[in-house]
């Protein structure tokens, strides 16, 4: 401690190296402080360096030399929640988050007629094109930006846009000369449906805290090649193979399309049906939304955003443990520093499963899950029980961007943006 009063009285006698071996003596325990309020080792680094200069510049106001490491821990909490605050996602109002993209910025008011015939021409455009829409409409991209994302000039992207746009109305005018009902818009698919597909998909947003922590995720699973999947389940065909022992939600969760078809309710189900064994080890990262029918509130939505993840190899290439290490590698990833626990669960289709929990202010909340495939699971996607091990791993991407973010309502997620 005596130590510490000579540097502090050299420091405020105008010795900057005195200062230097000040800031040595303390930063680990500034850091500490830092890392306890930021959970970010980077923005817990900024801080420290700002508390350090906020400490130098405000050196000659001390008056008790001894007082110095409380003094600078004061300041360093106080820097730290000041970039905790800046850190979090200015949040709207419910009534101000939209249903659908709208055309263009001039195009923002919509009865519900007309919103629904939104909705369901969004459904005719290809998958890039809804990309685009997302992007433009709802996520607020430039043109210019567009534009160099898909590596084309600003005038050919603004023609690709209005190509959109003009498919899109061509859609709504023929719906409204047909004097097609809300509830007939599209007549394969409940007018909820429609709606609950229309939505934007977040992932594709890099800007918003879903997109941003599924950009974290995929830089763990970097090496896993990316899934496409089917929105809609064929669940008559499902339940012939792996549906039943995939099923972990109550029939009365499902969004039924007809008596057969069903939205995916996650995307273990159609990562099973979709993908096989072919001689090679299976590394595969899937993202996309789900849904389920639900009372909406700050906790539950109906259409929300998930990370799948199926690993098949040889059994001494692959154990549970190597998916552990990867599931807390990725949550470090995306909530750095964050206390965990793993908790022990079950599910029909797994022989071992775990859950795993963050804490947040003595609050724990379930943000992932992950298991070991039942040998039944394994043959079905082409697999030897005796020889290979299949592993799922589940991320809810809103709960971890709410966590990450300090989001409080699922409702806002949508309408979000992290600089």
């Amino acid at each position: 401690m005596d130590h510490i009063n000579h540097l502090v009285v050299a420091a405020q006698a105008g010795d900057v190296d005195a200062y230097g071996r000040l800031v040595q003596a303390t930063q680990t325990m500034a850091y500490a402080v830092a890392v306890g309020v930021l959970r970010d080792p980077l923005l817990a680094q900024d801080a420290v360096q700002q508390a350090y200069l906020r400490a130098f510049r405000r050196l000659s106001d001390l008056q008790e030399p001894s007082a110095f490491p409380g003094w600078l821990r004061r300041i360093t909490i106080t820097v730290a929640l000041n970039m905790r605050r800046a850190q979090r996602v200015t949040l709207l109002r419910l009534d101000d988050v939209p249903d659908v993209p709208v055309l263009d910025e001039a195009e923002t008011r919509w009865s519900e007629l007309q919103r629904h015939r939104l909705a369901s021409a969004l459904l005719t455009l290809t998958s890039e094109e809804r990309q685009l829409c997302d992007r433009r409409y709802h996520g607020g991209w430039s043109i210019a930006r567009l534009a160099r994302n898909a590596d084309v000039d600003e005038a050919a992207m603004r023609k690709r846009l209005q190509r959109i746009r003009d498919r899109l109305r061509k859609e709504i005018e023929m719906a409204e000369q047909r004097g097609i009902r809300e509830e007939d818009i599209r007549p394969d698919l409940p007018a909820k449906v429609v709606e609950l597909l229309a939505r934007p998909q977040l992932t594709d947003l890099p800007e918003n805290p879903v997109g941003r922590i599924l950009d974290g995720l995929r830089q763990v699973f970097h090496d896993f090649r990316e899934q496409p999947l089917p929105e809609v389940v064929d669940l008559a065909e499902a339940r012939k193979t792996i549906a039943n022992d995939a099923m972990y939600v109550e029939p009365t969760e499902l969004h039924r399309i007809d008596d057969g078809r069903i939205l995916r309710y996650d995307l273990t189900l159609p990562i099973l049906l979709t993908v096989r064994y072919a001689g090679e080890p299976l590394r595969l990262f899937a993202s996309g939304k789900a849904y389920r029918l639900c009372q909406v509130d700050a906790m539950h939505l109906e259409a929300f955003h998930q990370a799948e993840v199926l690993w098949l190899d040889d059994r001494d290439r692959l154990n549970a443990w190597q998916a552990t290490a990867h599931v807390l590698q990725s949550v470090d990833r995306v909530l750095p520093g964050r206390t965990v626990k793993i908790v022990p669960t079950q599910y029909a289709m797994c022989s071992q499963a775990w859950e795993l929990e963050v804490e947040t202010d003595g609050h724990w909340s379930e943000v992932l899950a992950w298991g070991v495939f039942t040998d039944r699971i394994v043959s079905h996607l082409g697999g030897d029980p005796k020889r290979h091990t299949a592993i799922g791993i589940g991320y809810g991407l809103e709960r971890l961007a709410m966590l990450r973010y300090g989001i409080d309502d699922i409702r806002k997620v949508d309408v979000a943006s992290v600089a």
